[in-house]
């Protein structure tokens, strides 16, 4: 779909630098788990836990925000959730004493409209979100950059930030900025602990379409509030799982608020093509659907939950048309997202 919004200098460039992210994803996927080992996800590949809910489109949403998925107000589908840390490896919850990015990932099953890429067959609309703003890598260059570092360095990212204490060739001025900017976004995510995957609020971080002129970010936020994130003294490797089946265990639903803040064409501050850049406040976000977690769900941790939660596959791009991803990160994840799904199934 052709949008007033994305710009990219140099579209051949990127296009190769895609694909040789998708190239080195799959030579990292197959030195993290050599034979016999199953492979697991590229990002995200720890997961607390999926559970099953409900996403439904509030009876009385505006009509400027009745756009796609949110077109029909009242509606009601089917979702699955998914918790996760959003390391590339499979690591203590809690590693050196240090807070890690978690992620939630929403399907919602069974959309109305025409979407970017089938899921299986089946016509689904996918929310992958992060419990901080912005991400902590700009775009398709900057991400090239970390790549080539974890392949070299067995997943150590730090040699990523050697420019910001030493002259690296061929790093430009405006690349140290971004450097510099993701090093900052690395130290809110540390700053940042969460106690209960279920008590926090999640962002898209990158822009999506808001229908074919405007565009939106989103949000689920927790209806009853955020709680204070007191960490457990002496927390378990898996202490987030815990915690999720802890909760899940208990006998009162879960609901988050999703919410959009949507913009227009024309505004200087869309931030369209730096994913580590956050919007300003304005205009508020507003509350489009309720997502309800029902309880109790016992078999989080069962077997068969397990290997079905391991199977799911979520990509950004499983999209209305109407809700299209936006900006290089979002084109990025479009063929690292498949070259991992391909790989690991």
């Amino acid at each position: 779909m052709v949008n007033p919004f994305e710009s990219v200098p140099d579209p051949t460039r990127e296009a190769q630098q895609i694909q040789e992210i998708a190239d080195l994803t799959v030579k990292l996927l197959e030195k993290r788990y050599p034979s016999p080992k199953p492979i697991l996800r590229g990002v995200h590949a720890k997961a607390h836990g999926c559970v099953d809910a409900s996403f439904e489109i509030l009876t009385e949403i505006p009509a400027e925000m009745q756009v796609g998925l949110f077109a029909r107000p009242g509606a009601r589908h089917k979702a699955v959730v998914r918790f996760s840390n959003a390391a590339v490896l499979v690591e203590p919850d809690l590693k050196n004493g240090k807070n890690g990015s978690r992620g939630m990932a929403i399907k919602v099953f069974n959309v109305d409209g025409d979407v970017l890429f089938d899921d299986h067959g089946a016509r689904n609309q996918d929310f992958l979100m992060i419990n901080t703003p912005v991400f902590a890598f700009a775009n398709v260059e900057d991400y090239l950059m970390l790549t080539k570092v974890l392949l070299a360095h067995d997943d150590v990212p730090d040699s990523f930030f050697a420019p910001l204490k030493v002259d690296v060739p061929g790093i430009t001025p405006e690349q140290k900025q971004r450097i510099a900017r993701t090093f900052g976004v690395t130290q809110q995510i540390q700053a940042r602990p969460v106690a209960n995957p279920l008590e926090v609020a999640y962002f898209s971080a990158a822009p999506f379409l808001f229908g074919g002129d405007r565009v939106m970010r989103y949000s689920a936020v927790p209806a009853a509030g955020t709680k204070s994130q007191r960490l457990p003294r002496n927390p378990s490797a898996n202490y987030l799982r815990e915690a999720l089946q802890r909760t899940m265990n208990k006998t009162t639903d879960i609901v988050f608020d999703f919410q959009v803040q949507v913009r227009k064409a024309g505004e200087s501050d869309l931030f369209i093509e730096d994913a580590t850049q956050a919007w300003s406040s304005m205009p508020r976000p507003v509350t489009v659907a309720r997502l309800t977690i029902p309880a109790p769900q016992r078999n989080l941790d069962s077997e068969t939950n397990r290997r079905r939660c391991e199977r799911r596959v979520f990509t950004p791009w499983h999209a209305l048309a109407e809700h299209q991803p936006l900006g290089g990160i979002n084109r990025l994840r479009r063929a690292v997202y498949l070259a991992s799904a391909k790989r690991r199934q």
